[in-house]
């Protein structure tokens, strides 16, 4: 008990109003209370997802939602035990709010695009994606970046706001992938017969899906070959289109080897024309002395 000037009652600071030690501590076993129940809540919700197979992204930005508000309702909560009025702060809290928004307007806008995207599923951690000029493997998606690790192994962060706004292409959320690239045979070549070994060949490579099957077909008529375009079906990652792409080559390279088929080189012919000899004008006898003068 603390007397007070002038006679009036005193307060006991354990149990008086305004903020007594009781208040403060029935605010902390509050602030406990929320931050354990949120804890419990984001294992839950994680614990869930993995079993559900529901996708990451989701699953980590529904965890961090859920640990932030249920944390924010116990601040609020022990503030109230404590006698704190909500009012005014809220008020200021509105008007300061406005002005960081417009100052932190790109932070915002990457935050929300988290959201967003957590939401909306574009991809999961190891899914190998391509986003404006970044290409890479995924390996984190938080409220404001998404984390890739490119083929050269460089972490990169890209703010999620662009990542919401640029075309993305995921490049291994279907399971497979096509790949093609060309071979030019010489003119005289029989091309179906071209076309049915550089299939056999690719369906024998290491890798290559047997459905979707491969295909060979004659794309131009160029000048020193013609061009016929072999595609085929893979496993989707970057290491997969080239170990697969190296074994097709070479399988179509050897194939063509031994049935007899030619694969021309590039040749330029440069023909060179030979001008006539100028006609050189007849020595006259003036300009004959004139140069016997000089």
């Amino acid at each position: 008990m603390l007397p007070l000037p002038g006679g009036d009652d005193p307060i006991d600071i354990t149990t008086g109003e305004g903020g007594g030690l009781d208040d403060w501590i029935e605010a902390a076993i509050a602030v406990g209370a929320a931050i354990a129940i949120a804890i419990a809540a984001r294992w839950l919700i994680r614990r869930l997802g993995t079993r559900r197979d529901t996708v990451t992204s989701t699953i980590q930005i529904m965890a961090r939602l859920v640990f932030s508000v249920i944390v924010a309702i116990g601040v609020y909560v022990a503030l109230k035990l404590v006698g704190i009025d909500l009012g005014p702060v809220l008020a200021g809290a509105g008007i300061v709010g406005i002005a960081i928004a417009f100052a932190l307007q790109d932070i915002a806008e990457n935050y929300i695009a988290g959201v967003l995207m957590g939401f909306r599923n574009p991809f999961n951690p190891g899914d190998q994606i391509v986003s404006g000029d970044h290409e890479g493997t995924v390996e984190d998606l938080t409220l404001r970046y998404t984390t890739i690790r490119t083929y050269d192994g460089v972490r990169v962060l890209l703010p999620n706001a662009k990542v919401l706004k640029n075309p993305l292409t995921n490049l291994t959320v279907n399971g497979d992938r096509r790949t093609d690239f060309q071979i030019g045979v010489a003119y005289g070549t029989n091309l179906e017969t071209a076309r049915q070994v550089a299939i056999e060949a690719v369906t024998a490579a290491h890798g290559v899906n047997e459905q979707p099957a491969p295909q060979a077909w004659v794309e131009e008529l160029a000048a020193s070959w013609v061009n016929i375009r072999v595609r085929y079906w893979h496993a989707p990652t970057i290491a997969d289109m080239w170990e697969v792409r190296n074994a097709a080559i070479i399988a179509v390279y050897d194939e063509t080897s031994q049935r007899g088929i030619d694969l021309p080189y590039e040749r330029t012919i440069v023909e060179i024309a030979q001008q006539p000899p100028t006609d050189v004008p007849a020595e006259t006898d003036a300009s004959r002395i004139e140069r016997n003068r000089s």
